[in-house]
């Protein structure tokens, strides 16, 4: 038996133990509405109970399907209360038209019957069958709602956890040894020959690592923060290596929200995997791309670096999948490296609980 059969089998026999569950909560109901008499012969206990499945089991898959499409649509595991307010209220219409549909149907093909005739006879059943669905229904809702909440209040103490670990790296990134060193040497050789350009550094310098601090406690930033940041980041390195790296800053709309320090980690990451030389120049470009920020560089690994980027890249990858639907794009050829993050609108996109 191949593995379509073995799918359309349990579809099947799923199908089955769905029409037997609501059958036998259909006799439950009828039970306890009636009473002992519901077992007083077959034909009774089978014209009672049946009513109630034909009722039952429509509602028991349209909710399902509803309850399925709420979660394509609204993912439970990024807005559990909004998923949930869109399918109880998607169920509650479909069950108040499928409940007046089976009952006009029985009754007019059973019994002749018009319940708009007299429709206030019909009210209270009507509404005890509607309180019995969305009873149930309820309850299937609120335990995948605790079930994603638990999942989303986990997910939200990680991303935290993340997002501290991606400013610890970016503020270690300026603490390096290395970096100090090299920063200083050049702010050495400026006092000497170029006081102006000094001031300028040590200006650069601190506002680098001020803005770091800054971003400690925060989810997003504006991107004109962040654009106007690496301008002064990338400032610092080009005065040490001078026409061996050009980065070019195309961003003209500055609209819109990313996570904090993501640009620096990138361009960072570009620094320090790639050899900047006057043989071999870096070349880095970043631009806006309809709601992505791109960074790009041409690819010249070096043949052995001190500690991997990777961790940065995907710490901030994991960041937008929580925020966002659009994820961080990564692309690479023997020529370039290319990194597009998207920006995001910070009151549409974020999620929330």
């Amino acid at each position: 038996m191949n593995h379509t059969n073995r799918e359309r089998i349990r579809f099947v026999l799923h199908q089955l133990m769905d029409m037997v569950l609501v059958y036998l909560v259909a006799v439950l109901i009828s039970y306890i509405l009636i009473g002992n008499k519901l077992f007083s012969s077959f034909s009774y206990l089978f014209t009672n109970t049946i009513f109630g499945f034909y009722v039952g089991y429509p509602l028991w898959k349209g909710n399902q399907v509803i309850g399925w499409l709420s979660g394509r649509i609204y993912p439970w595991r990024l807005k559990p209360k909004l998923t949930m307010t869109v399918a109880l209220a998607g169920s509650f219409g479909y069950s108040v038209i499928i409940i007046i549909l089976v009952h006009y149907l029985v009754h007019r093909l059973a019994y002749d019957t018009n319940i708009f005739d007299d429709f206030a006879k019909f009210v209270p059943q009507l509404f005890f069958v509607l309180l019995i669905s969305m009873l149930i229904t309820i309850a299937f809702y609120v335990s995948y709602f605790f079930k994603w909440w638990r999942i989303l209040v986990v997910n939200e103490a990680k991303l935290e956890q993340e997002a501290i670990q991606l400013r610890y790296n970016a503020l270690k990134s300026q603490v390096n040894p290395h970096f100090l060193f090299n920063s200083l040497s050049v702010l050495s050789s400026l006092v000497d020959t170029d006081t102006q350009k000094a001031k300028l550094f040590i200006q650069q310098f601190s506002s680098i690592y001020r803005y770091v601090l800054e971003q400690r406690e925060k989810e997003l930033a504006p991107l004109a923060e962040e654009v106007n940041f690496i301008r002064s980041f990338t400032s610092l390195h080009h005065v040490r290596h001078g026409e061996n790296l050009q980065v070019s800053i195309e961003v003209d709309d500055n609209s819109g929200y990313i996570i904090p320090l993501s640009l620096q980690i990138l361009l960072e990451n570009c620094f320090k995997h790639n050899v900047i030389s006057e043989e071999k120049p870096l070349n880095v470009r970043v631009w806006r791309e309809n709601d992505y920020i791109v960074v790009q560089n041409n690819l010249q690994k070096r043949k052995a670096i001190h500690e991997s980027g990777g961790v940065g890249l995907d710490t901030i990858r994991k960041q937008f999948e929580f925020l966002t639907k659009r994820a961080m794009q990564i692309e690479h050829n023997d020529k370039y490296f290319t990194v597009r993050i998207p920006i995001l609108k910070r009151i549409m996109e974020t999620n929330s609980l």
